[in-house]
């Protein structure tokens, strides 16, 4: 039987950087950008919203886009460690993110870890056409507290569905659903960034990782071995 399992960020946590990100700056003209950035952060638009207005400005398909993503993609250090561990004592590994799947599948495969599940935002328009795009969001939820892509809650809370002994480790890095994964649904919560500092502020236990996965890999394979997992 499982005992753990885990829950990755994708942006910034799984990956070094900011995939999405740099997928659309300095491809999309700097004044639309600009405005559709001024629209989130004054909450005029979601996240969903403004993610796709943004990857409606560039001007290229999702083919060209996903081979960037690839070339310009770093996998944390130590995140093969951990997933061959979780793998080999019968858990799952989920990657969780407001991301898009054209970037996100592609990177992992990629990097030989495209054996993990990953819930986020799809584009469903075929590879070679050029936006606007057409979008699903298979892993969202209209119970969520906000507009977010993908309901990391429930991805969590779906696995534990499925064995109601297993733990379920989130590792993330982010605001939104981040803070809300490790809020209402994760048993055991690796931080950094502006998720560490919002566990510090709300008295949320969390365990901070740095720039590899060591304390994550620590952990899994110390609490697998008092389990008695093999």
């Amino acid at each position: 039987m499982a005992t753990i399992s885990v829950v990755f960020d994708f942006d910034g946590t799984l990956v070094t950087s900011f995939i999405g990100g740099l997928l659309f700056r300095g491809f999309t003209p700097e004044a639309e950008l600009k405005k559709a950035s001024n629209r989130f952060k004054t909450n005029v638009t979601s996240l969903r919203e403004y993610q796709e207005e943004v990857f409606d400005l560039v001007s290229e398909s999702t083919a060209e886009m996903s081979k960037r993503a690839v070339e310009g993609a770093s996998i944390r250090s130590q995140a093969h460690e951990v997933c061959e561990h979780i793998w080999n004592v019968g858990g799952k590994v989920a990657v969780a993110s407001a991301g898009l799947d054209f970037y996100i599948q592609p990177v992992l495969d990629n990097s030989k870890l495209g054996r993990i599940n990953v819930h986020s935002g799809k584009v469903i328009s075929n590879v070679t056409e050029l936006p606007p795009f057409r979008y699903d969001y298979p892993s969202s939820d209209d119970q969520c507290e906000g507009d977010w892509i993908t309901c990391k809650c429930k991805v969590i809370n779906d696995m534990k569905s499925e064995d109601e002994e297993i733990e379920v480790v989130f590792v993330g890095d982010g605001t939104g659903p981040d803070e809300c994964a490790a809020k209402n649904a994760a048993d055991t919560v690796f931080a950094r960034g502006r998720l560490l500092s919002y566990c510090i502020e709300n008295q949320i236990p969390a365990m901070e990782f740095g720039e590899d996965f060591g304390p994550v890999l620590s952990y899994v394979v110390n609490k697998t071995s008092a389990n008695g997992a093999q």
